[in-house]
């Protein structure tokens, strides 16, 4: 199981970034705890979901990569960021597993075929934008698995909307015409979401009233209906929770870090 649910969400006055803090490996039991973000600037943050690798050393490479780009005397763009994350990863992938390169042999079959997204989110000037990159294995022209990287356009985003990395399933439930949690959509976060993500499509994110705080409530209410409903999705009980950490990239301000334990949105879980 790859497990846990990150939320990324373009406002009107900030960047909101969403994530867990379950962190599932082939070996931990209960699962460890941490932290699925990192600043790789002043202005940008990095997010990793997926298979955190054996003893976590996918988790542990990306943190060092992170370091690495916030300490760099000359800042990268947002994609190149991504682009740099993706590809040491994916080395140190390659490394650990003994996953050889491409054209050199016929392996078998992963046992899931999605190893890992990345995000970074940040501004380029006084947009906000968050660009997506997934490491994953796929089939060539001649049936052949091999592993690649690629972007993943429709999770980013640029001006405003909200996206979901992982299990994301009750969240596009929430987020999309169904006869599921009829209550919930009714509300004023669930609402701005919806109307931001049809702006983004229109080109008209100016118009967007999605708040920070609305992206706050909204995340928490997903992950509440995840634990609570997951199963009902195939989503596998355990797969994500924990302590909740929010960060907030608002231009001109430091990065700012809320982190929620899990009694205060289970308090909040909307009534059904």
């Amino acid at each position: 199981m790859l497990g846990s649910l990150i939320g990324i969400f373009l406002t009107s006055a900030g960047i909101v970034i969403g994530a867990d803090s379950v962190l599932w490996d082939s070996t931990a039991a209960p699962p460890p705890r941490g932290d699925k973000t990192c600043q790789t600037g002043s202005r940008s943050v990095a997010t990793l979901q997926g298979w955190y690798g054996e003893r976590l050393f996918l988790y542990k490479r990306f943190h060092e990569i992170c370091r690495e780009l916030a300490r760099s005397s000359k800042p990268l763009s947002l994609e190149a960021q991504a682009d740099r994350l993706t590809k040491k990863l994916e080395q140190t992938y390659r490394k650990h597993t003994g996953t050889l390169p491409p054209n050199q042999a016929r392996l078998p079959p992963p046992a899931s075929e999605h190893v890992a997204y990345v995000a970074v989110a940040g501004y380029e000037g006084e947009i906000p934008l968050v660009t997506v990159r997934e490491i994953r294995w796929k089939t060539d022209s001649k049936g052949i698995w091999r592993l690649t990287t690629e972007r993943v356009n429709h999770l980013g985003a640029q001006g405003c909307g909200a996206r979901f990395l992982g299990e994301d399933a009750v969240a596009n439930v929430l987020l999309e015409k169904s006869v599921h949690f009829q209550k919930e959509k009714g509300r004023p976060e669930v609402l701005a979401a919806n109307l931001a993500n049809q702006l983004y499509k229109e080109d008209d994110c100016i118009a967007s009233p999605f708040s920070i705080e609305e992206a706050k409530a909204l995340y928490k209410i997903v992950v509440r209906l995840t634990i609570d409903y997951g199963e009902e999705f195939e989503i596998e009980n355990g797969a994500l929770g924990g302590r909740l950490h929010l960060l907030t990239i608002s231009p001109g301000r430091s990065i700012e870090h809320e982190f929620v334990d899990p009694e205060q949105y289970v308090a909040d879980r909307p009534e059904s």
